[in-house]
């Protein structure tokens, strides 16, 4: 068995559909700290999977059943059309199923909506990670000319004229004037409760921790598959590691359209940062299956697409005459490279993808 486990990480980068399903079986049977050796572009270590758990919060019950209220309430919009709750939608795992959000007015923003859940996970928030809290994001809608589009201090008077939000704030926070400061804690006391996607990987990854053999037994052979090419040859934990399936790090994947119509600078235009350009936040793949269309823009309705846009090394657009010369035109990373997957293999990977 020692000897098995150790051919399978030494050799994990050869590991394809060739190998039988009962060698798969036995090495995804073993505890996780000794199944294959995950592979990364860059070679390194990447946090092992895990499920995602709630981090603790001292919210109380009001405070939580206020954020609740808060949060589905158009009252936060201008013209009292939209709430959080329009763009997350609970019955769509807190995402809006569009390709890109919709405002007050019937505006169209340029950027696709994030599910919201596991927000302690995070290390920025949005695309470009121009919120470094939870607390910093909640309020950043309300404001945004295209989503709610209600400066904050028409917002706190709303709320303070209303007899009922009064008395809420006062039982949750023991004060009846209202602030941002108690909007936000409000809003992020209701957000902390909201569970990552249920899906047969989380139940999957939860019971590895304690029973692997029983665990590797609840996916298919194709799903069992997918996730060993998810962990080796498709080099996907490169990005997507650890408990929330992201590195919380920003990455130019190519889809920028540099120089074109419905151009996104992405991350640069919260840093001006110019090596930002073309960068955006890599993102959970958690619940990805409930969550199209995927990517920044919503490029990507159909795993398959996707896939093979990534095994043929990414995309990598290059310069036209107008910016032949610009020394800040954005690169596509080079962690995304060639993978050679085959189409069992990507049927494999797909497999796999719809059980996040």
């Amino acid at each position: 068995m020692a000897l098995i486990r150790l051919f399978a990480t030494a050799c994990s980068f050869l590991v394809t559909t060739a190998v039988a399903g009962d060698a798969l079986r036995e090495w995804y049977a073993a505890p996780i700290d000794e199944w294959p050796a995950a592979i990364t572009a860059d070679g390194h270590a990447p946090l092992a999977l895990s499920p995602l758990t709630p981090i603790g919060s001292l919210a109380t019950k009001q405070q939580i059943k206020l954020g609740e209220k808060l949060f589905n309430d158009p009252i936060l919009s201008r013209d009292n059309t939209v709430s959080c709750a329009s763009c997350h939608v609970k019955s769509l795992s807190f995402q809006d199923g569009l390709r890109s959000a919709k405002g007050v007015r019937e505006q169209i923003g340029n950027r696709n909506t994030p599910a919201i859940f596991g927000i302690d996970h995070w290390q920025s928030f949005f695309w470009d990670g121009r919120a470094q809290t939870a607390t910093e994001q909640a309020l950043k809608p309300i404001e945004n000319p295209i989503e709610m589009d209600l400066p904050l201090e028409e917002t706190l008077k709303r709320l303070n004229t209303s007899t009922d939000y009064k008395a809420a704030f006062d039982e949750a926070y023991g004060k009846e004037h209202i602030t941002s400061a108690m909007l936000a804690m409000a809003l992020v006391a209701f957000e902390r409760t909201i569970p990552p996607p249920d899906s047969k990987y989380q139940r999957f990854i939860a019971l590895a921790q304690e029973a692997p053999k029983k665990a590797q037994a609840m996916l298919s052979e194709s799903q069992l598959e997918g996730l060993h090419l998810f962990r080796t040859k498709a080099k996907c934990m490169t990005c997507h590691e650890g408990a929330l399936l992201s590195d919380n790090d920003f990455h130019v994947t190519g889809f920028h359209r540099y120089g074109l119509s419905f151009e996104d600078l992405g991350r640069s235009e919260f840093t001006q940062n110019v090596q930002d350009i073309g960068k955006f936040r890599t993102p959970s793949l958690l619940g990805v299956s409930k969550t199209s269309p995927w990517m920044h823009n919503g490029l990507f309705v159909q795993f398959r697409p996707m896939i093979e846009q990534y095994n043929a090394g990414g995309f990598r657009p290059k310069p036209n005459r107008k910016n032949a010369m610009d020394p800040h035109y954005p690169k596509t990373t080079p962690l995304i490279q060639p993978l050679n997957l085959s189409d069992d293999e990507i049927n494999a990977l797909v497999a796999f993808l719809n059980i996040l």
